[in-house]
């Protein structure tokens, strides 16, 4: 089945069955940013807040790169060891130039929130120089920093739409170059945060793509030119779901765990004429515990943040193998399982 490359808008009529969508090869090659330098020190979120327990956190991040470990390849992102990389990369043009500003949004205020939370996203021009990875603590949340394509090495990567996470993308450009990955971008200006709001359909080739909130939905488009695929927009519209991924879960092709408030009635509409089975999460494990920022590694298997019992037994009661693990520290900066791990082909 041929479809043109583009993007189709919540209320869009769709000329299309999911199910007669053209196989996707699966991911099996997981990437995780070590938490060296992950803190919580700005606020561009609703969660963000607390004091971060850095051996907790190593602890909790190396549980989940076990879990990870057990169903195909990890590879570990150090930013320490890349610095180095991604400064001859800006150097040589084959990223852009920054400006150190986020220090200075080091304030914990709402005003960030707010920012971040407008409706019409633009792309970062300014943030700490992206050779410096102590000024970037959320660079562990690798999900935002780009999306794999469908097949071959290839990412396409972000561009952040707050000035404090600006300069994270670069680090995921530098460790491609290394391993061979062909790295593609998005028109200038163009908010786009990478998996956090691009989730590849399960076994098709077929994305679906928030927006509302950090990505620009114009990004969609050329998405779809790039990866060669469909992509099906969802508007985001609480900023408590700023992200896709903290609000809506593939467990398998015909098994999506979302909720609900985190979407207008009509991207609503959209999911259930998707899928066939529609788990729904507690409102307050979706905020308190990212219950949604879960992932479904194998159609079979869900990693799944510890301390949502509601959701994980819906999940297992819907025949999903479930592996809790411990991720507290990490939501004081608003992540979970799915931010931490990047998949790629």
């Amino acid at each position: 089945m041929s479809l043109e490359p583009r993007s189709y808008a919540p209320a869009e009529t769709v000329p299309f069955d999911a199910a007669d969508l053209p196989a996707r090869p699966a991911h099996r090659r997981t990437l995780l940013v070590r938490p060296e330098f992950f803190d919580v020190r700005y606020r561009i979120n609703p969660h963000m807040g607390g004091r971060v327990d850095r051996t907790r956190a190593t602890a909790q991040w190396h549980a989940l790169r076990e879990i990870y470990g057990g169903h195909g390849e990890v590879c570990v992102l150090d930013p320490a060891a890349l610095a180095p990389a991604v400064g001859d990369l800006a150097r040589d043009g084959g990223d852009r130039e920054y400006t150190d500003e986020s220090e200075a949004a080091v304030d914990g205020s709402d005003q960030a929130t707010n920012e971040a939370a407008s409706s019409v996203p633009s792309a970062s021009s300014v943030s700490a120089s992206p050779a410096s990875p102590a000024a970037f603590p959320d660079l562990v949340f690798c999900a935002n920093h780009g999306v794999g394509a469908a097949e071959g090495e290839s990412v396409v990567l972000a561009s952040m739409a707050t000035a404090e996470r600006a300069g994270e993308p670069a680090y995921l450009a530098a460790w491609c170059h290394e391993q061979g990955y062909d790295v593609r971008r998005l028109p200038d200006g163009i908010a786009f945060e990478g998996t956090g709001d691009a989730i590849w359909h399960p076994g098709k080739r077929l994305l679906w793509g928030g927006y509302g909130l950090r990505t620009d939905r114009r990004a969609y488009d050329a998405l779809a030119a790039e990866l060669d695929v469909p992509i099906l927009e969802l508007e985001l519209s609480n900023p408590y779901y700023y992200h896709l991924d903290v609000c809506f879960a593939p467990l398998d092709a015909e098994t999506v765990l979302i909720q609900p408030d985190a979407f207008t009635e009509t991207s609503q509409t959209r999911i259930a004429s998707v899928f066939d089975r529609v788990l729904r999460a507690p409102a307050h494990e979706s905020i308190e515990g990212l219950a949604c920022n879960c992932h479904s590694i194998d159609g079979e298997t869900v990693v799944l943040g510890a301390g949502t019992p509601e959701t994980t037994a819906a999940v297992a009661d819907a025949g999903f193998e479930v592996r809790e693990v411990a991720t507290d520290e990490f939501l004081k900066a608003g992540g979970s399982v799915r931010c931490l791990t990047l998949t790629l082909p």
